[in-house]
């Protein structure tokens, strides 16, 4: 736990974390990291050699500063909390235990999103979503939305992929239930194209919530996609 506690405690300083982050992108003499990040020269160095007692960053023989290995890889895996800690609130109500492990661990590729917690601006995005649409449509939800209906059978019918997962009691129009899988428990809402991606994890009261992330990041569609595949394959 010692090199755990060591690593936490370094990257606590929002100065040191600006640091590794424009370090991963450059490596940089001392002099152009405290110009970069409006330090002085002699408050950089500390940081520096912080980092560098830790082996975050390492300094190469002209003098430059570049992350180490080891480095890139704690400050990638970071991404979680960071995603976990940006939705503090969010997470406080809403139940991811349900998502196998291996998409649990991989939260930190939703990062790169934005959350929509009203319900009308939500339904709207969906609708652009599938609007936009050209080659596949994945959705998984509490509901399957009359709303919805005609421009899914439209897409179909110009050879969109539709596929839903679905509880038992949803009506589905007769022309799509062959492309529906049934589940008694929906662990998490999607929605995939190959263009943008929702997702929406279950709120703790077990009670519908219209709010989720989207994105059109690759990282985010990715998860989204993979998520889906798995409990596709789990549902019948």
């Amino acid at each position: 736990m010692d090199n755990l506690c060591d690593l936490l405690f370094e990257l606590s300083s929002r100065e040191r974390m600006n640091i590794m982050q424009i370090l991963l992108q450059e490596s940089l003499k001392l002099s152009h990291v405290s110009q970069r990040l409006d330090m002085t020269v002699t408050e950089t160095s500390r940081h520096l050699q912080r980092l560098s007692d830790v082996q975050l960053v390492q300094k190469e023989v002209d003098g430059r500063f570049s992350p180490t290995k080891y480095g890139e890889l704690a400050i990638m895996l970071l991404s979680d909390l960071k995603f976990v800690s940006d939705n503090r609130e969010y997470f406080l109500d809403h139940d991811i235990s349900n998502l196998p492990y291996e998409f649990s661990n991989r939260l930190g590729e939703l990062v790169s999103s934005t959350y929509e917690i009203d319900a009308v601006m939500l339904m709207a995005r969906v609708f652009s979503i599938l609007e936009e649409a050209e080659e596949y449509i994945w959705a998984k939800s509490y509901q399957f939305s009359p709303n919805m209906v005609p421009l899914v059978q439209d897409k179909v019918a110009n050879g969109v992929d539709f596929r839903g997962i679905y509880p038992r009691d949803v009506d589905i129009p007769p022309d799509l239930e062959h492309r529906v899988h049934f589940r008694d428990n929906i662990e998490i809402r999607l929605l995939v194209t190959e263009k943008e991606a929702m997702a929406g994890f279950k709120h703790r009261s077990e009670q519908p919530r219209y709010t989720g992330f989207f994105s059109k990041d690759p990282k985010f569609r990715k998860w989204c996609r993979d998520v889906f595949q798995y409990f596709w394959q789990q549902s019948v």
